[in-house]
């Protein structure tokens, strides 16, 4: 009796730009499409074996992080 190979499952991903949906969760509008391009940019690199400039890096972190509320100290 001849096995099933089992598939791997498809990830999924975001119709607009075609990266998957998890490096872009919790993210909208401008920046959703920021951080896109800036994957694509980081990813298609890394293919060809070039170095990644640590300023892509950089922009990369900081378009990711939660914008946080400055409160006044009483």
């Amino acid at each position: 009796m001849a096995s099933k190979k089992s598939s791997r499952r498809r990830v999924p991903k975001d119709k607009k730009t075609g990266i998957p949906k998890k490096y872009l969760s919790g993210l909208t509008g401008a920046r959703r499409s920021a951080v896109a391009r800036l994957q694509k940019q980081i990813s298609s690199l890394a293919k060809a074996g070039r170095r990644i400039p640590q300023s892509l890096i950089d922009r990369r972190v900081s378009l990711g992080k939660k914008k946080t509320i400055k409160t006044k100290r009483r």
